[in-house]
């Protein structure tokens, strides 16, 4: 069955708030109720684990992750749950992206559109070319915790708070983005292959090598290097060793 879809996750608990503003990139305090904020999950070096999407309702959380992740997501914060006595609890419908979101879904913009949510897959996006329309790339089980935020350009989404307290990873990724010493960042490209994988380490016709986030047919969201023009990024689709 194929994993290309989201996932509802609930997070409940005592204190729930607090908690998970420790963990989180985005400031829980400026959420406002029927939207959904863009958020990042990072581990202790900065690196996202996870990214989408977070909600209250009815003095709950909801995580809205690609579905490959939700296992990590739920290790990743075990530990600090435990401690923090709060529990996460998946949904295990698909869940699609949609401009006809259903009742009971949050809404949420991305460049100043609005979507929602909906277990119909006929009414909802392909999952990957929203990522290579919008910008707005997701993490995968296969890109999991490989790069900053930055270098996935969700800071542009307002995924990111820099002035909220701390949360785990906050200074790595602070101290990256005042330093300016993100080396990397997403592309959009083209290729004219259809072996391309997500995860997969392949070369621009440059020579530098770029590593798939999101692709398409004829189109893909590669994280490469800053020196790498961002006109007419093209693929060689043979996988590099």
């Amino acid at each position: 069955m194929s994993d290309n879809h989201l996932t509802q996750s609930k997070l409940t608990g005592p204190n729930l708030r607090s908690f998970l503003q420790g963990y989180i990139t985005c400031d829980l305090d400026d959420l406002q109720a029927g939207t959904a904020m863009p958020m990042a999950i990072t581990e202790i070096k900065g690196r996202v684990v996870a990214n989408g999407w977070v909600s209250e309702d009815s003095g709950n959380l909801l995580l809205f992750v690609h579905a490959s992740v939700v296992d990590i997501v739920h290790q990743h914060l075990l530990p600090y749950m435990r401690f923090a006595r709060c529990e996460l609890s998946v949904d295990s419908k698909p869940l699609y992206i949609t401009k006809k979101p259903s009742q009971g879904f949050p809404e949420f913009s991305v460049n100043d559109v609005q979507y929602g949510y909906t277990h119909r897959e006929d009414s909802a996006f392909d999952l990957e070319q929203f990522q290579i329309d919008t910008g707005y790339a997701l993490v995968t089980k296969a890109t999991s915790g490989k790069f900053l935020p930055q270098m996935l350009n969700i800071t542009e989404f307002d995924a990111v708070s820099f002035t909220k307290g701390c949360y785990l990873g906050q200074e790595v990724v602070a101290r990256a983005q005042h330093r300016g010493q993100v080396k990397r960042c997403l592309r959009l490209a083209s290729h004219d292959g259809n072996n391309l994988a997500i995860g997969d380490q392949v070369q621009t016709q440059t020579g530098d090598k770029a590593i798939v986030i999101a692709r398409s047919t004829n189109s893909a969201l590669v994280v490469v290097s800053t020196t790498v023009s961002d006109n007419d990024v093209q693929l060689i689709t043979e996988e590099v060793a």
